[in-house]
């Protein structure tokens, strides 16, 4: 079928679940069928995907958009997020807080009857034209060899970024622009840094005395103070001299740090026999803390992500060997952390571990301004 044939489509109730159907041969490692449906059910209430701002998308024939036969899927989650500007002059270092709305974009999935015909690559250049704003899109020709463009829809068209995490490289969603030959999501800073538990010899390190462990519940008041904190300090950044960049950020709050600990907790409560069951801690007086996610879907190579990390050079030594040995009490191999800052990366230069540029999930990001910009906190909390 030729591509000026196919147009994006939000999803039926019928091809959303057929979506599901799907996708659960690639992630639904230690699920059954029926499981791996029941999450996403489940999923659909949980506040990172309700009122609208979980969206499926399929590529369509034109002349058939309720088909169950679409040639590929993906999902959207609608975030809110922070950006700041840098000062226009010298004097001004008000440097305005704003809100925003970005789109993280998961489960992009094509069936293997459909490989290689570029439709995969065609639904990602189509979906620039149903997340932009109008006036972004306004100053932007449609391909005419891609058609008519897609039909926008109310809970969308309204992104100051979309992001994905790509799984396939850093060079194919980058080559999905929303023109020929333009550029796509662009990879950001795909580092790690990873400790081997088994390796550590923990009995020589300060400990953090003062712990409190946060579940699921205790830890919305920290996404919510964490949140104001990120913007204040984007906000401060934008303000300092030289600054020519555009600071933005993805906000913890509103569900969206909750996503992965929800997803991969439905995994593990099922076939771990002492499941964890904190994700995350704070430790002093402060504001030091970590929240993490738990992998064990991968038999070699049980993993604690950490998903969000504030502490300062002196908290950190005390809140990583707690990490550390909570993943070795929970039958875990390694914990990692994505984009460590320079100081703290410092700091831990005493637990003997690897510094390394990723294979998989390199963050990447679509900005739709005609503008430089920084992606402040490209941690794991955001991903989808």
């Amino acid at each position: 079928m030729l591509l000026s044939e196919l147009t994006l489509y939000p999803a039926t109730r019928e091809q959303t679940i057929a979506s599901w159907k799907r996708t659960a041969v690639e992630w639904g490692t230690g699920l059954t069928l029926e499981e791996y449906i029941d999450r996403e059910f489940v999923g659909e209430k949980e506040e990172f995907a309700r009122d609208g701002k979980q969206i499926t998308w399929v590529l369509v024939p034109r002349t058939d958009p309720t088909t169950l036969d679409f040639c590929c899927s993906c999902e959207t989650f609608k975030r809110r997020i922070a950006i700041a500007r840098p000062s226009k002059s010298g004097g001004d270092k008000t440097s305005p807080l704003e809100h925003g709305y970005g789109y993280g974009i998961a489960s992009v999935f094509t069936p293997s009857q459909n490989r290689g015909k570029g439709y995969a690559k065609h639904m990602m250049r189509l979906l620039h034209w149903v997340l932009a704003p109008e006036d972004y899109l306004s100053t932007h020709t449609f391909p005419g060899e891609w058609g008519i463009r897609p039909v926008r829809v109310p809970n969308a068209g309204d992104a100051s970024v979309s992001a994905l995490w790509s799984d396939v490289g850093p060079t194919f969603y980058q080559g999905c622009g929303m023109t020929i030959g333009s550029d796509g999501w662009v990879a950001r800073d795909p580092i790690s840094n990873i400790w081997n538990v088994h390796s550590l010899d923990l009995s020589g390190y300060e400990e953090e005395e003062n712990v409190t462990w946060l579940g699921e519940q205790s830890i919305k008041a920290l996404w919510e103070k964490d949140a104001a904190q990120i913007e204040n300090e984007i906000a401060q950044r934008a303000r300092n001299e030289g600054q020519v960049k555009t600071q933005f950020s993805f906000l913890p709050n509103e569900g969206v740090a909750d996503f992965q600990w929800f997803r991969l907790n439905y995994h593990f409560s099922r076939y771990v026999s002492n499941p964890p069951q904190y994700c995350g801690l704070r430790v002093g007086k402060g504001d030091a803390f970590a929240t993490w996610i738990c992998d064990y879907r991968t038999e070699e190579n049980k993993v604690l992500t950490l998903t969000r990390l504030r502490a300062t050079k002196e908290e950190i030594e005390g809140l990583m060997t707690r990490i550390l040995r909570y993943a070795r009490d929970h039958a875990l191999d390694g914990v990692e952390v994505w984009n460590l800052a320079p100081d703290l990366e410092k700091a831990l230069s005493k637990f003997p571990g690897s510094r390394i540029e990723r294979e998989e999930h390199y963050p990447a990001i679509k900005w739709y301004r005609d503008e430089s910009v920084e992606w402040m906190f490209n941690e794991r909390f955001c991903w989808c």
